[in-house]
């Protein structure tokens, strides 16, 4: 019998503890019952020329990464 540690995986070499199975580590909760909630205020609504400035850069952004493509395609 083999002194090395048990394998799982394609051909075996894959050891038990690296295995996809294995759950992943969970923090523990953090207590909560002694802190008072603050509710949180609504957003503000952004002045029309900030609108418009948000919108514009999204466009920008967006032609921008379509030109990155069209350059990467030749």
């Amino acid at each position: 019998m083999p002194k090395n540690k048990p394998t799982t995986g394609p051909m075996r070499t894959q050891p038990i503890e690296r295995a996809s199975i294995m759950p992943t580590p969970v923090l523990p909760m953090m207590p909560t019952a002694g802190k008072a909630r603050t509710p949180t205020e609504p957003k503000q609504r952004l002045s029309r020329a900030d609108e418009v400035r948000v919108a514009k850069a999204k466009i920008t952004r967006r032609n921008s990464l379509r030109k990155q493509r069209d350059a990467l395609k030749g």
